[in-house]
């Protein structure tokens, strides 16, 4: 992406930084997430599935991550 538009790398994480005060893979993650909690409050989908259909690579990193961001366990969230 940085190629197409001239820039490098790192011009391109500087500008994401001062727009949104985010680092582009952090920004990621958080979408991740908070897709996968879209998922786990309106499907019945097992936590794994989910995990797996978010990128992640196993059930615990996600369960983890999605621990740090929301404070409470993805099966907590389903209820």
């Amino acid at each position: 992406m940085a190629k197409c538009i001239g820039r490098s790398q790192r011009q391109i994480e500087r500008l994401f930084e001062r727009s949104i005060s985010s680092s582009p893979m952090r920004f990621y993650l958080h979408l991740r997430l908070s897709r996968a909690k879209c998922l786990i409050e309106q499907t019945e989908l097992p936590v794994v599935e989910i995990a797996i259909a978010c990128g992640f690579a196993s059930a615990s990193h996600f369960s983890k991550c999605f621990r740090q961001a929301f404070g409470i366990n993805p099966s907590a969230c389903r209820t």
